[in-house]
């Protein structure tokens, strides 16, 4: 398949500007940036190699069809209007998942339901019969999308959401998104080759784990399986794909020989440690990860890039400190980190209000349900005098 597709390759808000250079990187062209995503044309083999290597997209979508929708008609015509080859066959199953964000459409499950009615209509208009839903493990998903009366309908290519690497068998209580890790990763300018990686607060481990799949060149969906694996078109696909993946591995191998990181993972809690080694191993990067038992707030001053997630949300205190005191005393410590940085994610109101710093960067995002704020902040001497109403 040497056709060209328009694709959108979604994000976590805020990053999208990080997804394009990402996407830009791995040889995509002519991209458009837009709310929560990139939109671009790109061949099936590209889209399989974004699938396999991306680390900050959550989807990678096919477009398959959209229409002006000023009523639920249209999603039924919009449905029979879809093509069924190389996406369809008789024998797959499907399901449609609907986002929907317009005043005039309240039920998304009736959106869905015409959209499928459509579809099903026209599958046995062409084959006689129908290809059957699973709600459960679909071959195929589609994401219906109705904004301002537009209705999108994308072949979700990914199967399931790129965060899921494959390496996380064990997490904490609301752990980080792989994919938002890797995003602040991207934020914090870390460089593989000349900066020591540090999470303080490392929990299940993701952005120490992250950081090694960076600096081993290792393909972050190396592990799993994708949803283009069981379209009808994927033989014909097939060894284009068995190629991207030896080179995958290849380039990682290449990478191990010549590795030189530093990269560690700390926190005050020994079971999650014990998590996080895990979840290294799993990933096969617990080699270049150093484990240790401590607290951020006794953490010895070292020239490194930290990247942390630490308790915000329902969470009351931390190392028994309220919130905001825990925080005031976070900014406090880390600002004795001379040529350092801290990239962070908390709320806007705890980031403002108590770490009494100013940040370099500030991206408004969403971790989970949360309202979130991502934040790099310069340590040291060249931000130790730009608090504000601090404490004595």
């Amino acid at each position: 398949m040497t056709d060209q597709f328009p694709l959108l390759a979604t994000c976590a808000r805020g990053f999208e500007t990080q997804l394009d250079i990402e996407l830009h990187a791995l040889g995509v062209e002519n991209t458009l940036i837009a709310s929560g995503g990139i939109r671009f044309d790109a061949s099936f083999k590209t889209a399989m190699k974004l699938c396999l290597w991306s680390r900050i997209a959550n989807k990678i979508e096919l477009l398959l069809g959209e229409c002006y929708a000023p009523h639920e008609d249209a999603l039924y015509d919009l449905g029979k209007s879809l093509p069924l080859d190389p996406w369809f066959s008789p024998s797959s199953t499907f399901c449609i998942r609907a986002h929907v964000n317009d005043k005039k459409f309240t039920n998304s499950v009736y959106l869905s339901q015409k959209l499928k009615d459509g579809l099903v209509d026209r599958m046995r208009e062409k084959w006689g019969q129908r290809a059957s839903v699973d709600t459960v493990r679909p071959d195929i998903v589609l994401g219906l999308q109705v904004i301002q009366r537009r209705a999108r309908v994308f072949l979700e290519l990914q199967g399931d959401p790129l965060n899921m690497r494959g390496y996380r068998r064990r997490q904490l209580q609301a752990p980080i998104r792989e994919t938002l890790a890797a995003s602040m990763i991207a934020v914090s300018g870390w460089s593989p080759e000349n900066d020591m990686f540090i999470d303080p607060m490392c929990g299940s481990g993701t952005f120490a784990i992250e950081a090694a799949l960076v600096a081993t060149h290792t393909a972050p969906g190396i592990q799993r399986h994708f949803g283009f694996e069981t379209l009808p078109c994927f033989p014909e696909n097939a060894s284009d794909w068995r190629m991207l993946r030896e080179e995958a591995k290849d380039l990682t191998r290449r990478a191990r020989k010549s590795l030189s990181t530093s990269i560690r993972a700390i926190d005050i809690d020994a079971s999650a440690l014990d998590i996080a080694q895990n979840n290294a191993q799993t990933a096969g990067v617990s080699d270049l990860i150093e484990f240790s038992q401590g607290d951020i707030l006794k953490l010895r001053p070292t020239e490194a890039v930290l990247v942390t997630n630490p308790p915000y949300g329902e969470r009351i205190t931390v190392n028994d400190l309220d919130l905001p005191e825990f925080y005031y005393q976070l900014g406090r410590h880390l600002r004795t980190f001379d040529n350092s940085s801290l990239t962070i994610i908390s709320t806007p109101e705890l980031l403002k209000k108590n770490m009494h710093m100013k940040p370099s960067e500030r991206i408004a995002t969403f971790n989970g349900p949360i309202p979130c704020e991502v934040a790099r902040y310069q340590l040291g001497k060249r931000n130790a005098n730009t608090h504000e109403n601090d404490k004595s």
